[in-house]
């Protein structure tokens, strides 16, 4: 099977989960990784036999064996990196979240202009689960009216970019909330335009980056979501609920599922999602499990591969649509805050 070549802007934590997913897909592999510091580059590729250590993202663009970069650097650079490879004929995918929908534009219209793929990196969205629970919503909830999102990472590094507003314009806003709006994007699937977008946040007192927010944004359709997002309450906290109009859907690790994803592999829980309806009690729950064939985030990172090969330009077209709703979302949020 042929392999595309990635190479990794940005030898951060991250960047290592997407070096574990290069080994793990069967359709890519890992070329190399820069850094401004070329000794970051060579510390990230120590153990990784054939990887090139490169100092300077324009000399990495410049390698004939990378085909696909990966961005992972903080927000403010995000878009001179991915713009900058898009010019230089590679594929890009993008960890979240961006400046502002119109950045998510200049990028996504670049790719397409220039016929290449442009994807975010949310996890999430190539789980099997995410299908499976797509295709469950008609027959076992009928029409969805609210989402309940809720995610929480026990995080109080204040030297991380995270409380870096200069480097990360959102904070936890953008850092966390996103999975929530791009939850709404792939399960209550609004119609319309956002009518109310409510935030309330706390900051932190050193730094003054959002720590924690809770909020609202509703829609011409009526339908509704809530979320409630941050670093504060001690414990990993991933919990969805999908209420329709005959019953409810949910998890609780609709972002890291529990059983194979970079944080719990091997965990021995199950993957999948729980369905209620009438006057179910917890007895009456149903559990449907959806098993993960490997990582999601290896599966992301096939399913970019396999994109890239396809040329399949309507599926490209998708993936840029959902990024630029999920980023509009967010920038709804943030604008609410004045």
């Amino acid at each position: 099977m042929t392999q595309i070549g990635f190479g990794i802007v940005g030898p951060g934590y991250i960047a290592g989960v997407i070096a574990e997913a290069l080994d793990e897909a069967s359709n890519a592999r890992l070329s190399a990784v820069s850094s401004r510091r070329i000794e970051n580059a060579r510390k990230f590729t120590e153990g990784r036999p054939g990887v090139a250590a490169i100092e300077g993202f324009e000399n990495l663009l410049a390698r004939p064996d990378v085909d696909a970069v990966y961005v992972a650097t903080p927000t403010a650079a995000k878009e001179e990196i991915a713009l900058a490879a898009i010019a230089a004929g590679k594929h890009v995918l993008v960890d979240k979240p961006f400046r502002d929908r119109a950045s998510v534009l200049r990028m996504t219209e670049a790719a397409a202009t220039a016929g290449l793929v442009f994807m975010d990196a949310t996890h999430f969205v190539h789980h099997p689960r995410t299908a499976a629970f797509q295709a469950a919503i008609p027959g076992k909830i009928g029409s969805p009216r609210s989402l309940h999102t809720a995610f929480y990472f026990p995080f109080s590094d204040r030297a991380n970019i995270r409380f870096d507003p200069k480097q990360e314009p959102m904070t936890a806003l953008g850092d966390m909330a996103w999975y929530s709006m791009r939850a709404v994007v792939e399960y209550l699937r609004p119609e319309g335009a956002v009518t109310k977008a409510v935030v309330v946040p706390e900051h932190d007192a050193e730094t003054n980056a959002i720590v924690r927010a809770s909020g609202l944004i509703a829609f011409e359709d009526g339908r509704v979501s809530t979320f409630d997002v941050g670093y504060t309450a001690g414990t990993i906290v991933m919990d969805l609920q999908l209420l329709g109009t005959t019953g409810v859907l949910q998890m609780d690790d609709f972002v890291l599922d529990w059983e194979s994803s970079s944080v719990f592999k091997a965990s021995g829980d199950k993957v999948g999602y729980v369905h209620r309806t009438g006057m179910a009690t917890r007895k009456d729950l149903s559990f449907v499990p959806t098993p993960p064939r490997i990582a999601q985030e290896a599966a992301m990172i096939e399913d970019f591969a396999t994109l890239v090969a396809s040329g399949d330009a309507r599926e490209r077209a998708a993936h840029a649509e959902a990024t630029a709703k999920t980023q509009g979302y967010l920038d709804s949020l943030w604008a609410s805050m004045g």
